[in-house]
């Protein structure tokens, strides 16, 4: 019997698995997340047909890895074994499966959705009742890491839905994340990414603050960068975040501000709707409203450093 509580895999070593399947999978968004996630999915073997509104994207991922070029949603979702959905927000996503999109009127019967964005537990479940409806099956596994893990294969995959659904997709998983949790239910992949996002972006104030103090009383940005990846608060996101905060505006962006906002205000809904207090996501979410009013909302979420600097006076390099 398989146990009843989350349940952890790991994967030895980085880069996706190479062993061929015979599942086909479609991926829909082929943003900076779910491009190189994709690709990942292409290496390990899988048939891949790809669909992007922007379709240079849909053109450069063929020509890289291989896969097909669906030229429409609905015409994906009804050649597919398992759908996985890569998209900026809840609204995009319902519009893919009810409105514009039409996957739920493409479905086959027993295809297996799979959405891996960041939306709300309610956008989720809403998502799944209509995949159900449609006589097929959904699972939600957003995912924790940024680019450089995407592009490793490495990112950590927060799972729900039903058992055997996760299972199924397992193989898919393991070639884009290291660490596959199952939470439970449809809907608790979400709920715990909104939860895991607060920390993040609470990480990312205080690693924009702790520099700029350090800048304003005379330490080099590096030299102060450095401490911090060698001291207490040396958590991975110190690590992978390293070149966007010592050379903003140098490196591509790996997430944008205006969505780090959108992610608070997801996940400070959903702390309302269950009575939980979260004054310093409060707090986080309105430095983030600031800098994007200061006009750096499509600047990368390190842009809060940036931010501080000009409310200093210092360098804007």
């Amino acid at each position: 019997m398989r146990p009843s509580w989350p349940v952890q895999s790991r994967r030895c070593g980085a880069g996706p698995v190479s062993a061929p399947t015979d599942l086909r999978v479609g991926f829909i968004g082929l943003g900076r997340m779910g491009f190189p996630m994709a690709s990942n999915i292409a290496s390990a073997g899988f048939p891949l047909t790809v669909w992007n509104r922007t379709v240079s994207k849909s053109e450069r991922l063929a020509a890289e890895t291989g896969a097909r070029i669906a030229i429409s949603p609905a015409g994906l979702a009804g050649t597919v074994d398992v759908l996985i959905t890569m998209v900026a927000d809840g609204p995009v996503l319902e519009d893919l499966y009810t409105g514009e999109g039409d996957i739920c009127g493409s479905l086959r019967a027993g295809t297996l959705c799979m959405d891996m964005s960041t939306v709300s537990p309610v956008e989720s479940l809403q998502v799944a009742a209509s995949v159900e409806t449609a006589g097929a099956r959904f699972v939600d596994a957003p995912v924790s890491g940024s680019t450089a893990p995407a592009e490793a294969g490495t990112l950590t995959i927060i799972a729900g839905g039903r058992v055997e659904d996760v299972e199924t997709v397992r193989p898919v998983l393991e070639a884009m994340g290291s660490r596959i949790f199952h939470m439970g239910p449809a809907g608790s992949g979400a709920t715990i990414k909104l939860a895991v996002n607060s920390i993040v972006y609470g990480l990312g104030q205080a690693v924009a603050e702790g520099l700029v103090l350090a800048e304003a009383a005379g330490i080099e940005r590096e030299t102060a960068y450095e401490v911090f990846a060698g001291s207490a608060v040396a958590a991975p996101f110190v690590h992978y975040r390293r070149d966007t905060y010592l050379n903003p505006g140098e490196v591509p962006v790996a997430f944008r501000t205006v969505l780090a906002k959108k992610d608070l205000d997801l996940a400070l809904d959903l702390a309302a709707s269950v009575g939980a207090s979260m004054p310093q996501a409060a707090l986080n979410r309105s430095q983030l409203v600031e800098t994007i009013e200061a006009g750096f909302g499509e600047h990368d979420m390190s842009a809060v450093a940036e931010h501080l600097r000009a409310l200093w006076g210092g360098r804007q390099d």
